[in-house]
């Protein structure tokens, strides 16, 4: 399967200018797909464990991270069905002023992560990934 179509789809959105679909099952936490020049297709196997951990108590406290990057966790529904998305916010830094939004979705076998266009809110970066994991989740994948 080609998840190429799926990025450009996340990617048409004038709200999002990166995106990654990863694996999401045990050993399978690598990168199948992500958007030319962007650095999502940096995340790492931990980080993906770390955003799927079936203990949540930490997240909202110590934030998760992307690619390296440090995040806020806004809301957390990955593991809530019908919803299946996280929204965070990176941290700002003296190399990286501008606090980007994220959403990921999780699907049954995979891990959707979109970042947004500066100044982008989440409510703008959350329904082109909420609908492709309701799609994927519909779809067994």
């Amino acid at each position: 399967m080609s998840w190429d179509s799926y990025i450009t789809s996340l990617t048409k959105s004038e709200w999002v200018d990166d995106a990654v679909i990863l694996g999401c099952t045990p050993g399978q936490e690598s990168v199948w797909a992500s958007a030319p020049g962007g650095w999502l297709n940096q995340v790492t196997a931990a980080e993906v464990k770390a955003i799927i951990a079936s203990d949540r108590s930490t997240l909202f406290a110590n934030g998760v991270t992307l690619a390296g990057r440090k995040c806020t966790v806004l809301r957390d529904a990955l593991n809530v069905d019908g919803q299946n998305t996280m929204d965070i916010k990176m941290k700002t830094s003296e190399k990286e002023p501008d606090p980007f939004s994220f959403t990921i979705g999780r699907s049954h076998k995979a891990i959707i992560i979109a970042k947004g266009v500066k100044d982008a809110h989440g409510g703008k970066v959350n329904p082109p990934v909420f609908d492709m994991t309701a799609y994927l989740r519909k779809s067994n994948m």
